[in-house]
């Protein structure tokens, strides 16, 4: 948990040492202290003196005023326990402060994304959605990836260490059907990687034209796919669970589920009426422009 702390925790500490190393760096400290609290405040200005300004901007003040309290409480950390719980957490407090910073910085965020694009044209509205997209493809890619990994490395150093059957033979076999048994659980969400790519490059194409030919033709791409991605999720899991089956006599650990991905039926079912929608609009406009 200690990523939910950065970069208030690491930056407290920096400071400390600062004041710790003596007059001049206490000096240094506290400037850094006032500048770091203050960048809310600046940044609403700034906007301000820009006619850029917003109502979301209110938060900026209450945004320095938790930096200047979640920093002060970094660099004394022993204070935290005394004044922000009648019990002693074990540090936990500290985990409280990053997330009241965090959480106003990105309500601060989204607000001002909400209402600057309320009227913002198409094409900007288009390429910031395709944006974001790709971010979260790539956020999810990393975390699937990472998760993945950890729970291999844990279960199957726990299966090593619980196991009983003689020879190294039960145990290779059941460490390699175990990460295909995590890929597995994994496929659902794996599967939606490609799928959102191609509806990232589908707003690419809708950026140039909206009913042109390229549109289309992404658009028919992925109607196909995800209906084939729904299939072989379902098909995957259950070839895994016959190939348990027949191979239980030599697994140390079988898993066998059945799987209703209800959350990938409901994203392919919108995606292919989108798509139906999207092909009809387009055929609907090429008949228009034919009789004009």
């Amino acid at each position: 948990m200690q990523y939910l702390t950065f970069p208030w925790e690491q930056a407290g500490r920096l400071l400390r040492g600062l004041s710790l190393s003596g007059p001049a760096g206490n000096a240094v400290a506290w400037t850094l202290f006032l500048i770091i609290g203050a960048l809310p405040l600046a940044a609403g200005f700034l906007l301000w003196i820009t006619h850029r300004a917003r109502r979301a901007d209110l938060l900026l003040a209450a945004l320095s005023a938790a930096l200047y309290t979640s920093l002060w409480f970094f660099v004394n950390p022993s204070y935290m326990d005394v004044y922000l719980s009648p019990l002693p957490t074990g540090g936990f407090a500290k985990y409280i402060l990053a997330s009241l910073t965090d959480s106003l910085l990105l309500t601060w965020f989204l607000l001002r994304f909400i209402t600057g694009y309320e009227k913002a044209e198409r094409g900007k509205l288009l390429q910031c959605l395709q944006f974001l997209l790709y971010l979260y493809v790539a956020l999810l890619a990393v975390a699937l990836l990472r998760n993945g990994i950890g729970e291999f490395l844990e279960r199957s150093q726990s299966l090593t260490e619980n196991n009983t059957a003689p020879g190294q033979r039960h145990l290779t076999v059941s460490i390699f059907f175990l990460g295909l048994q995590i890929f597995v659980n994994l496929l659902p969400r794996i599967a939606q990687l490609p799928l959102l790519l191609l509806v990232g490059s589908f707003l690419g194409s809708c950026r140039k034209a909206a009913f042109g030919p390229e549109g289309g033709l992404k658009m028919e791409r992925l109607k196909k796919y995800s209906g084939h991605l729904l299939i072989l999720i379902l098909t995957v899991n259950l070839g895994f669970n016959v190939l348990q089956f027949l191979l239980s006599g030599i697994l140390l650990d079988t898993h066998h589920r059945i799987l209703f991905p209800l959350q990938e039926i409901i994203v392919v079912l919108g995606i292919r009426t989108l798509s139906f929608l999207y092909l009809e609009s387009r055929r609907l406009k090429e008949e228009n422009d034919m009789i004009i």
